[in-house]
């Protein structure tokens, strides 16, 4: 991707930023604009998504070593075009054959009536995340889903959520309120029927699958909010479908991306996923 400067000082000169000042120990730093657009975008997107504000200006050096303010709307704009989207992060889509597509970000303004979520490729995983979400208890009550219990390097290591889905509710049947949500998904611009993006065609996603989601968690996001979708959320934990116990199921907090075993009956995020098979 061609590097791109910010630009448009509050001063209206219009000069560029080569470097940002930064705190280091208490002494000031300047960092290279390229690892400064990263490092900034994520800083402010969380800063934004934890306060609900957003910054009112941005103190940067340009090339010849003079400070000057950024205009809070040029440096977002600006951020969010020049961010990299790491780790193949696609729009997915239905278009007018009715076969999946996938398309740019900077495609969505065009393909967002046609959008049915988010797609992540890694390490040979295809992962189509939903744009919707929802709160479930994983279990009624505490039983096994059926599934074999793994433990935390395993969990992580489980790519089944489609096989783990299914045979929960063949176990559990309407007793699994996370798996039959997902299960009975379907994106609101398709019909329920849809042989590719309908009911049936999405999954509880298992302990790996969620683990791939939040590592890429900030470009995922990114990308739903352009197709309208509901973003990611940062401060709950989200269920999967890979077992720790019968009372016990793996979840995923998505702020520090810790697993922990949940109790099954208590209520969790949910958000379904697919890889449209």
């Amino acid at each position: 991707m061609a590097d791109k400067k910010i630009t448009e000082y509050n001063d209206g000169s219009g000069q560029s930023l080569d470097y940002f000042v930064g705190l280091l120990n208490g002494e000031f730093k300047n960092i290279t604009r390229a690892n400064a657009k990263k490092i900034i975008y994520s800083a402010l997107t969380e800063a934004i998504s934890d306060l609900g504000t957003s910054f009112n200006r941005v103190i940067g050096v340009n090339s010849s070593n003079n400070a000057g303010l950024v205009s809070n709307a040029n440096l977002i704009a600006t951020l969010r075009a020049a961010a990299p989207t790491a780790g193949g992060v696609l729009i997915a889509t239905r278009e007018s054959d009715g076969y999946p597509r996938f398309r740019q970000i900077d495609q969505a303004a065009s393909y967002r009536s046609q959008a049915v979520g988010v797609a992540v490729f890694h390490a040979g995983h295809l992962i189509i995340i939903a744009k919707d979400e929802d709160s479930k208890q994983w279990a009624t009550s505490n039983v096994t889903g059926g599934n074999t219990a793994l433990g935390r390097m395993a969990a992580m290591a489980d790519f089944n959520g489609k096989a783990n889905t299914d045979t929960i509710i063949t176990t559990l049947g309407t007793n699994a309120p996370a798996a039959t949500y997902c299960r009975n998904y379907y994106p609101s611009n398709v019909e329920a029927n849809d042989g590719n993006f309908g009911a049936g065609r999405w999954w509880l996603p298992s302990a790996g699958e969620k683990w791939v989601i939040w590592s890429h968690l900030f470009e995922i996001n990114r990308a739903l909010e352009a197709i309208g979708g509901t973003p990611l959320n940062r401060g709950v934990w989200y269920w999967t479908s890979t077992e720790t116990s019968a009372a016990y199921a793996w979840r995923l907090y998505f702020y520090s991306g810790g697993f922990n075993d949940g109790n099954k009956t208590d209520e969790g995020r949910v958000r379904p996923v697919s890889a449209f098979y």
